[in-house]
């Protein structure tokens, strides 16, 4: 007689059929392998929660009910376009020594020749013509309005050129090392409309370069950045009438929508994108911008909205025959849902909680037909 074999299992018979020991094997490594396929799903969707417990038992498979997200995005440019006007021309004789960077403060050089700046200030007149004492206009307004947001002048800025004009004029000068006459000459003052502003210098007027005057000098920005998304056809099919997008410069990141789109030759489409109150999408931001006529920026488009809410693997819900959805809990109750969104394998859905129990795998019910994809309530 044979002896047993020393580590077979309890109530093992070792006359029973080989067949039969290789399907029991075979059913067990099916329910671990469907455990270890859901305790992957969770820790997929678990942001916040542990890897939530999963039942292997042989007849069921459950997973606890997280708090997760669904939706899409795509990565693209979006091309910015700016068109640039002449702001200033130079007045001013001799070599180019020093050039801004393309930011404009109040007060401060936009470039310098032969030791002279031309300093930035509001106003929309442009200067051109030297400011002395008796002298009275709209540019001597605009020169008051700076000495007094600079902190030289107290007086109205009433357009003419009198003593408190002078001894302000004086008193910059000296605080900015430069030789204290009381006047300005033309040239070393130039109006933009606003400040802080961006603008871009002439790309002859650079360091070295000789001057002597009524070279197009300053370019500034004319009207509203605009914003757009070219994109080709297979992408652009997936973006939805009036999609979000995120826009990306550096450390600011701008809402916009999409207005409207047009087709061209080459089968691409243009989107149009405006911020989310109809304005430019940098809103007041715009001075951030590089001073290029055209830069091209990183943004998302959100194809699938995004949703959050309590979520279940997408295999967990079930559709009865009525048409509603459903899922079942541990102990056999069936719980209707209502699906909010589904995708990538995940349902978000509104009648469960993060931390209930539901059922993915049930042996008992899965002769009765499998879970379908949910259509979203």
């Amino acid at each position: 007689m044979t002896a047993p074999a020393e580590n077979a299992p309890a109530g093992h018979d070792e006359h029973e059929p080989r067949a039969r020991r290789t399907a029991r094997w075979l059913a067990l490594v099916l329910v671990v392998a469907l455990a270890a396929g859901a305790g992957w799903w969770a820790a997929r969707v678990t942001t916040a929660h542990d890897i939530p417990e999963v039942d292997a038992g042989s007849q069921q498979v459950q997973v606890e009910v997280v708090d997760g997200r669904v939706g899409r995005a795509l990565a693209v440019n979006v091309t910015v376009a700016r068109p640039f006007r002449l702001l200033a021309s130079n007045s001013l004789e001799g070599v180019v020594t020093s050039v801004g960077g393309g930011d404009a403060q109040l007060g401060e050089p936009v470039f310098v020749v032969a030791g002279v700046p031309a300093r930035a200030v509001v106003g929309v007149m442009p200067f051109y013509r030297d400011l002395a004492g008796g002298t009275s206009g709209a540019d001597v307004t605009q020169l008051q309005d700076a000495l007094r947001d600079l902190g030289y002048f107290q007086g109205s800025s009433d357009g003419r050129f009198g003593a408190s004009t002078t001894r302000a004029v004086t008193a910059w000068q000296k605080a900015v090392g430069e030789p204290a006459t009381g006047t300005v000459t033309l040239g070393s003052l130039i109006a933009f409309p606003q400040l802080p502003a961006t603008y871009r210098l002439d790309e002859d007027f650079v360091v070295g370069a000789v001057v002597g005057g009524g070279e197009p000098a300053v370019f500034a920005p004319a009207g509203d950045a605009e914003f757009r998304l070219v994109l080709g056809a297979d992408q652009a099919r997936l973006v939805p009438a009036e999609a979000d997008v995120m826009v990306t410069f550096e450390d600011l990141q701008w809402a916009a929508v999409v207005t409207s789109s047009t087709v061209g030759e080459d089968g691409s489409t243009t989107f149009a994108l405006v911020g989310p109150d109809g304005g430019a999408v940098c809103g007041e931001q715009c001075a951030s911008l590089p001073a290029q006529e055209q830069i091209t920026l990183l943004a998302q488009v959100q194809v699938v909205p995004q949703t959050t809410g309590p979520a279940v693997p997408v295999a967990a819900v079930r559709t009865a025959a009525d048409g509603g959805t459903y899922v079942v809990l541990p102990g056999g109750d069936e719980e209707a849902v209502t699906v909010l969104a589904a995708g990538d394998g995940l349902a978000i859905v509104d009648g469960l909680t993060a931390g209930d129990q539901v059922v993915v795998l049930d042996a008992a019910s899965s002769t009765q037909g499998g879970a379908g994809e949910p259509d979203q309530g």
